[in-house]
């Protein structure tokens, strides 16, 4: 697409603040890997905890960018109108205001409807949602540069906004079933390319998005390594969106190409260990995405619209037609109430599955009643036996029959009410590992309420919107930077 830069009279994004930007918003893409490590690792903490701080951090900072450019606006044009009207502020200053809401909001939905980690809930997609919209207006407003470097940079932060929506699957503490990770990737990704290609006018735009994605993830995986804790798996399936540079005879085939593409390395990283999905799994989805999605790009005499169309309708049904219904999200942490008493909690594992574990309650007369051993991953929850020692001590085995990280809890009840503690397991991991933790009153873990699905709805209706205007505002600026060519 060869378009003309942005009119002069446009008050841009100064290329020095869009870097800032962008800096600080890869600081907050780490911090929400680092928080995620942090509570998988340890569980629940305190409010100020480092993650929470960065995150905190880097949202402040790219907010404060979106109101200077907010009131430089302003005093150039005069006019709230004229200035809401500049490329981008309009989606950056509404991006930033949602994300800014998202945390009294998530805060309200704990209080009503128990807590829970799980990150598809609303008031955590809302984020997500949001700050993708934020870092697209950010990315429409900006002074093309002579190197587009900034682009670049400020292009990877919308992939990687986007992206968060599989970071559970790829810190390997999936939450729902694993069939709906590439689907999601192939969405988030498309997404991705489609934005950065209307807003960057450059050969290889998405190219030198992904030089600067990969990196950054890169960098994520070695501070947390620094860091003692959990890291995520290294993007090898958005490598794949590379290919939409490529010179392909219209949509249909670009975009077939490109999920195909995806879908090949997304199967070729899990068969190979390389990512935590399973293999199997995976190639539910791959298998048919890469036959539609190459037989879109050799079909290169689909030019016309109607026919474009029938092609993207072909493969998106070809993946959701390879899957079954979510199961109930019940993985790591879902959801820590009231803490009961600390709890030593200690796991042996001979690396072949089978996993003991032993508590010692730091109270061996608090009442507990021991209840059973949990393992969860993924929607899948196995049961075991847990056996009082006496004074407090307990024991139970089971056997984990699948690779990855599994959370094993000792369940208990007190009076009738539920109590539990979990700790992490790798499946292949040998050896002893022990930690103190809380015994809980489990939160979140009711049905949801009419109530709750309609706010939920709600929040997830914003969401939505907030994207489906960020798409109206680029195609938009396209159509004027056409004209003006």
């Amino acid at each position: 697409m060869s378009v003309s830069p942005v009119s002069s009279s446009s008050v841009t994004l100064s290329p020095i603040y869009g870097a800032l930007a962008a800096a600080a918003g890869a600081v907050s893409l780490f911090a929400t890997y680092w928080d995620d490590a942090w509570h998988t690792d340890i569980g629940r903490d305190a409010a100020l905890i480092p993650p929470h701080l960065a995150l905190y951090g880097g949202v402040a900072v790219t907010g404060l960018v979106v109101v200077g450019w907010a009131l430089v606006a302003l005093v150039r044009t005069r006019s709230i109108r004229a200035a809401l009207r500049q490329p981008g502020l309009l989606l950056a200053g509404l991006g930033g205001a949602v994300t800014l809401a998202a945390a009294p909001l998530d805060a309200f939905w704990h209080d009503r409807f128990g807590r829970d980690a799980v990150l598809w809930s609303p008031p955590h997609m809302l984020v997500v949602f949001a700050s993708a919209t934020m870092a697209i207006g950010l990315l429409a407003g900006l002074r093309p540069t002579k190197r587009g470097i900034v682009e670049a940079a400020l292009s990877a932060l919308v992939l990687g906004s986007v992206m968060m929506t599989v970071l559970e699957y790829d810190t390997d503490v999936p939450q729902f079933s694993q069939t709906f990770y590439l689907p999601v990737v192939l969405v988030a990704g498309l997404f991705s390319v489609a934005i950065v290609r209307a807003l960057v006018p450059r050969a290889y735009a998405v190219t030198r998005t992904l030089v600067f994605y990969v990196a950054m993830r890169v960098l994520v995986v070695a501070a947390l390594v620094m860091l003692g804790r959990s890291t995520p798996d290294l993007p090898v399936a958005v490598l794949g969106l590379a290919v939409a540079d490529l010179p392909w005879r219209g949509p249909a085939a670009r975009y077939g190409a490109t999920a195909a593409a995806v879908a090949a390395l997304a199967w070729i990283a899990a068969a190979f260990g390389v990512a935590s999905q399973p293999a199997a799994e995976i190639g539910v989805v791959a298998a048919p995405v890469i036959v539609v999605g190459m037989a879109l790009a050799l079909a290169t005499s689909w030019r016309n619209r109607p026919a474009g169309a029938t092609a993207a309708a072909l493969l998106v049904g070809a993946a959701i037609l390879t899957l079954g219904p979510a199961p109930r999200a019940l993985a790591h942490d879902p959801g820590q109430g009231k803490p009961v008493t600390a709890v030593q909690l200690t796991v042996i594992s001979d690396g072949r599955g089978e996993v003991r574990m032993d508590a010692v309650t730091a109270d061996a007369s608090s009442r507990l009643m021991a209840h059973r051993v949990v393992a969860r991953r993924g929607g899948q929850t196995l049961t075991a036996p847990l056996t009082e020692l006496g004074a407090g001590r307990f024991t139970g085995t089971i056997p984990l029959p699948e690779e990855g990280r599994w959370f094993v809890y000792v369940e208990f009840t007190r009076a009738g009410e539920p109590i539990e503690a979990w700790l992490p397991v790798e499946t292949g991991w040998q050896g002893t590992v022990s930690a103190e933790r809380e015994l809980y009153v489990p939160a979140g873990a009711q049905a949801p309420t009419t109530a709750q699905i309609a706010f939920g709805t709600a929040i997830y209706a914003v969401g939505l919107a907030l994207l489906g205007l960020a798409i109206m505002q680029t195609r938009r600026l396209v159509r004027r930077r056409q004209s003006e060519a």
